[in-house]
């Protein structure tokens, strides 16, 4: 089943869900992260789309409506310049410093692409920090998340990892999960969004921004950022994602997906 066939799904719905479920996957398949941007200040975002993008957030999964996450918006622009510094001095450092070559990059990461080398130039800008100017220039959102476990001392029956470490996963994926809402929800709205943990690449840094936001560290870990701002231009464009074929398998991984239809019949 290919990501086209995929969509034969709406043929079966009645045209009411029809329109809503069309309407919901128009937003996932399109979303694309945006760098190319208005600055904050150049065109200001109204403080009623801060509250729905978080709003959006804020209704994401979590066991027992744990919601380990907290949101802290940042418009100081110098709060804002100095995130961005520290995502530099790590794009600098991996990119730039000879750690590691674009080569290495596209064949390693981006193999899967038919055109690998396209990464490249990327890359490059990159390693000179030039493309960190979003960073500056958008509205920061940075997600920390609680990584201890309410009642975790009480969690002493015998498990393969301890409590505090099976909380810390918890924390993770709820806190991962609401940044998805976030973004889906901004590009509803029309905002363009990206997602990147670079600027906490090592304990030091995260515990410096830590410090510059108020966030009790290391009781909360900064697990990662959104950027929010009017994009300049409409993204139509991207690499293409995997469909079915390609990252599903039935039962076991290796039983390809389009088994699933054969064994059924």
């Amino acid at each position: 089943m290919s990501g086209e066939n995929s969509d034969k799904v709406f043929d079966l719905m009645d045209q009411t869900k029809r329109a809503h479920a069309e309407h919901v996957w128009n937003i996932i398949k399109n979303r694309r992260a945006m760098r190319w941007i208005y600055s904050l200040e150049e065109k200001p975002i109204p403080k009623e789309f801060f509250d729905k993008v978080i709003d959006a957030g804020c209704q994401a999964p979590s066991p027992e409506n744990y919601q380990p996450w907290e949101f802290i918006v940042v418009t100081d622009h110098e709060t804002r310049k100095a995130i961005r510094r520290f995502g530099e001095i790590f794009c600098k450092y991996m990119f730039g410093g000879g750690q590691i070559t674009w080569k290495e990059v596209s064949t390693w990461r981006f193999g899967y692409m038919q055109k690998p080398h396209a990464i490249g130039s990327s890359t490059a800008l990159m390693g000179t920090g030039w493309l960190m100017e979003y960073i500056e220039k958008a509205a920061v959102i940075a997600i920390a998340c609680h990584q201890g476990l309410v009642g975790a001392k009480h969690f002493t029956h015998v498990v393969p990892i301890t409590a505090q470490q099976l909380a810390s996963r918890m924390a993770m994926g709820c806190s991962f999960m609401a940044a998805q809402n976030m973004m889906l929800m901004a590009h509803a709205l029309g905002l363009g969004s990206c997602y990147y943990n670079f600027p906490i690449s090592s304990p030091a840094a995260e515990a410096k921004i830590a410090n510059l936001l108020n966030v009790d560290y290391p009781e909360y870990e900064i697990i990662g950022f959104v950027s929010l701002a009017w994009p300049l231009f409409p993204r139509s464009r991207g690499p293409n994602r995997s469909n079915p074929e390609m990252k599903a398998w039935h039962n076991k991984l290796g039983n390809p997906w389009k088994n699933f239809a054969e064994e059924s019949k």
